[in-house]
C-alpha cells in the first residue's frame, strides 16, 4: 500500500474531485505501485518514507525506535501538505480508497501531525473492520499455510485492497481457508501496521491509555508484532513508576518481545530496562534512579531521542550565539514575531543543540500560528534539558490550542513540578482546570 508521492497527489485530487482514483491516470499510463513500474526514462519519485534522521518529528519517536531513512523532505512533500490542508474539507466526505487512507495515515504520522494520522488511520480501520473480522474467522478454521502465488492473490499484478478482499472472500466462500487466510493477510497486513501506529500516535498526543488499548488490540491479531510488543512495553514503562502492575505488564510484554528475535538497539535497550524493572519490584514499584542522572521527559510528550551533541564554538561563535538569542527574546517581548523567529533561528543554526535557542523558536512558531513546527522545535528543547518551564508551559498551549486537553493537562502538572514559579506566574492551575473542562 506504500504509494509515492506523485501518485498520492493524483489520487487525492482524484478523491477530492469525487472522481474514480482509478480512472484519473493518463490513458496508457502504468498501474500506481511502489515505483518499479515506470517505463524507462520515467524521473525517479520517492516513496514517502519514514523520518530521517534529524527531522523535527523524529524526536517524538519512543526510545529504540528503528533507523529510518527515505522520506520525501523535498518541497514537493511540503507542497503536498499544504494541498491537503487546503482540500481538507473537501477530502473529508469524498470516497477514497484504502490507499489513499494509508498513505495519508503515513504522510501526516511521519511528519509529526498525529491528529490527522490518527483520522485517516481510523477511516482505514472501519473500512476493514469487515475484512479482518473474516480474517480472523478464516484463521480460526483449520487450515495449512500457503503463499500467495499458490492462493491466487500473488503480489506481482499488484492487486489493490478491495480486490484481494474480494478474492479472500471468494476462497472463503468456496470452503478454500487456506487459501482466504493468504489473501486477507496480504490485505490486511498493512491494516495491523496502521493499528500500531496509530497506537504511538494517541501516546504521542498524551493519551496512554488509548495507545495501550490499540498496541493490545494489534497483539490480540498477531500476539508476536514486534512494533507492538516494543512500543507496549515502553508506554507501560514510561508510566509504571510507582505502579507495580504496569511493570509486571511491561516485563511480559517485553519478555515476549526478546523471544520474537527483536531489533539489537532496541533488545539491548529493552534488558536495560528489564533489569530497572526488577529492582523496581524489589522496592514497592519504584524505578531507580542514577546519581546524577536527570528525568525523563514529561508524561504527555512520550520519550523524546538523544539530543545531538553540542558543537564545539569558537569564542566568536558563542558571542554570536548569546547574541541571537538575547536579540530573538527582545523581539518576542516586543511582540515582533516574525524577527523573533529569525534571530531564533539564527541562533539554531550556530548550535543546533542549544535548548534555549529552540524554546524561543517554538514559542515564536506557535505565536504565528504555525503549530506543528512548534511542537517540533518544543520537543527538540525538552529532549535537550527535560526541566525546561517555558517549553512545558508552551507544548501545553500547543496541546490545547489543538483540541487534546489531557495532554495539555499533563504538560501542564508537570510544570507545576518542574518550575512552580514559572506555573504561579503563567496561572496554570487556571489552565489546568479550563483544560480539564474542555475535555469532560
Amino acid at each position: 500500500m506504500k504509494l509515492p508521492v506523485a501518485a498520492l497527489v493524483l489520487l487525492v485530487a482524484a478523491a477530492a474531485e469525487g472522481q474514480d482514483p482509478e480512472n484519473t491516470l493518463p490513458p496508457g499510463h502504468p498501474p500506481i505501485g511502489d515505483g518499479d513500474t515506470l517505463p524507462p526514462g520515467h524521473p525517479a519519485v520517492g516513496n514517502i518514507g519514514d523520518l530521517p534522521p534529524g527531522h523535527p518529528a523524529a524526536g517524538a519517536l519512543p526510545p529504540g525506535h528503528p533507523a529510518v531513512s527515505g522520506a520525501d523532505e523535498s518541497p514537493d512533500t511540503e507542497q503536498l501538505l499544504k494541498q491537503l490542508d487546503a482540500m481538507k474539507e473537501t477530502l473529508k466526505d469524498r470516497p477514497k480508497t484504502a490507499e489513499i487512507e494509508y498513505a495519508l495515515g503515513n504522510l501526516y504520522y511521519e511528519n509529526g501531525r498525529y491528529p490527522d494520522a490518527i483520522d485517516y488511520y481510523r477511516q482505514l480501520l472501519e473500512r476493514a473492520d469487515g475484512p479482518m473480522k473474516r480474517w480472523l474467522s478464516a484463521r480460526a478454521r483449520p487450515h495449512r499455510k500457503v503463499s500467495v502465488d499458490e492462493a491466487g492473490c500473488s503480489a506481482a499484478g499488484k492487486p489493490s485492497f478491495d480486490q484481494l478482499v474480494a478474492i479472500a472472500d471468494q476462497k472463503a466462500a468456496a470452503g478454500d481457508d487456506s487459501a482466504a487466510v493468504a489473501c486477507y493477510e496480504a490485505a490486511l497486513g498493512p491494516v495491523v501496521v496502521a493499528k500500531a501506529r496509530r497506537a504511538n500516535a494517541f501516546f504521542l498526543i498524551g493519551n496512554p491509555d488509548k495507545a495501550v488499548a490499540e498496541h493490545q488490540a494489534v497483539l490480540a491479531i498477531d500476539p508476536d508484532f514486534p512494533e507492538s510488543l516494543f512500543f507496549l512495553g515502553a508506554i507501560l514503562y514510561e508510566s509504571g513508576d510507582g505502579h507495580p502492575e504496569k511493570l509486571r505488564e511491561a516485563r511480559d510484554v517485553w519478555t515476549r518481545f526478546l523471544a520474537a528475535g527483536p531489533d539489537a538497539d532496541q533488545a539491548k535497550l529493552v534488558r536495560a530496562n528489564l533489569g530497572k524493572i526488577a529492582a523496581a519490584l524489589q522496592n514497592g514499584g519504584r524505578l531507580p534512579t542514577e546519581a546524577g542522572a536527570e528525568e525523563g521527559p514529561p508524561p504527555a510528550s512520550g520519550p523524546l531521542s538523544p539530543p545531538t551533541q553540542a558543537p564545539q564554538l569558537s569564542a566568536e561563535a558563542l558571542r554570536a550565539l548569546d547574541a541571537a538569542v538575547a536579540e530573538g527574546r527582545r523581539r518576542l517581548s516586543a511582540r515582533d514575531l516574525n524577527g523573533a523567529l529569525a534571530a531564533f533561528e539564527r541562533a539554531r543554526k550556530i548550535d543546533p543543540a542549544d535548548p534555549g535557542a529552540a524554546t524561543g523558536d517554538g514559542i515564536a512558531l506557535l505565536e504565528l500560528g504555525r503549530r506543528t513546527e512548534a511542537e517540533a522545535a518544543l520537543r527538540d528543547a525538552l529532549g535537550r534539558n527535560p526541566h525546561d518551564g517555558l517549553a512545558l508551559y508552551e507544548l501545553g498551549e500547543v496541546f490545547f490550542q489543538g483540541g487534546h486537553f489531557a495532554g495539555a493537562a499533563r504538560f501542564w502538572r508537570q510544570l507545576e513540578n518542574e518550575a512552580p514559579e514559572i506555573a504561579k506566574a503563567r496561572g496554570v492551575q487556571k489552565r489546568i482546570a479550563e483544560a480539564e473542562a474542555h475535555g469532560r
